[in-house]
């Protein structure tokens, strides 16, 4: 078998070098037709992996070991299950108190009576909002308004103008100018 495994390499390498890649194709499936068949060992897999970095070694995981979190999960659901225990029955006796239909029903009347005067309110807020945006829009459209803002529109068209020959003659001087 390594007599045939060391020719099969031998023609592999002599028809690389004659630089025919059909022939070395042909030359490379050879030599891995005549590999051995070599059983994979246990724990391949987890050696390698360890060793690159991607799976911590066993032994080393500490609390991130999944038994351990197993072992919190249940420890944590216990605890809750406790509480829950003695803090239901407590909880429950207003809850099913409401559930007479007189404060039913006085609930249910308490929250619409709350609905409305939040509305009421909302709408009060809105009608002062609404009031003071027609002043502003009174203020904004007014001549007066409109030709200030058109001249200092100008006078800062002018102002930017100044400045970009400003700068233009400080370039000239210190930089070469783009193509």
């Amino acid at each position: 078998m390594q007599r045939r495994l060391k020719k099969a390499v031998q023609i592999w390498l002599e028809q690389e070098q004659s630089s025919s890649d059909h022939a070395s194709e042909q030359a490379l499936r050879q030599v891995m037709s005549s590999l051995p068949e070599v059983p994979i060992p246990v724990g391949f897999a987890e050696r390698v992996l360890v060793s690159a970095g991607i799976v911590p070694e066993p032994g080393r995981t500490g609390l991130l070991d999944p038994a351990w979190a197993l072992r919190f999960t249940l420890a944590v659901s216990l605890l809750l299950s406790g509480l829950a225990a003695v803090l239901v029955p407590s909880l429950l006796q207003p809850t099913l108190g409401l559930l007479h239909p007189a404060r039913l029903i006085g609930a249910i009347l308490g929250g619409v009576v709350a609905f409305f005067q939040r509305l009421g309110a909302g709408l009060a807020y809105w009608r002062d909002v609404s009031e003071a945006g027609a002043v502003l829009s009174s203020v904004f459209s007014s001549p007066t308004f409109l030709g200030v803002m058109a001249l200092s529109v100008l006078l800062s068209l002018v102002a930017f103008r100044f400045l970009q020959s400003l700068i233009d003659s400080e370039r000239s001087a210190r930089y070469v100018r783009s193509i």
